[in-house]
């Protein structure tokens, strides 16, 4: 008896930490990865804009920012939160690229404000 309660006990365990380890949002890793620091110290994305940003993290950027591009964001129109998400992908692979005028454009894409007004869910009690 005990033994069939340990094996269902260590079942569900198990089972409840592949479902929380498969819950990913490429929102907020992309937001976490390029668009937070510790305080007093540069975001990722602003060290892009200024140059100073190492070519492997531009590319992990991109590749956060290209799976954000099917995620459906917590409030708003999902065309519009795509077409945003594809003027940031396109600036950043400029970035990768070195293209002229790269970080003008990706200074525009990166528009926070711009994104959350219409995209992010506000904090409860907001």
């Amino acid at each position: 008896m005990n033994t069939r309660f340990l094996t269902v006990a260590a079942l569900v365990a198990v089972a409840t930490s592949i479902a929380l380890a498969e819950e990913t949002n490429p929102i907020k890793d992309a937001m976490k990865f390029a668009h937070k620091a510790p305080q007093g110290e540069k975001k990722l994305n602003e060290k892009i804009v200024d140059g100073t940003a190492p070519e492997a993290d531009v590319k992990k950027t991109l590749d956060l920012y290209k799976a954000m591009l099917d995620t459906k964001p917590p409030k708003g129109d999902q065309a519009g939160f795509k077409a945003k998400v594809e003027k940031l992908i396109i600036a950043t692979e400029e970035v990768v690229e070195k293209k002229p005028d790269a970080i003008a454009h990706y200074k525009d894409a990166v528009n926070c404000k711009a994104c959350h007004s219409e995209y992010k869910s506000a904090p409860p009690g907001k």
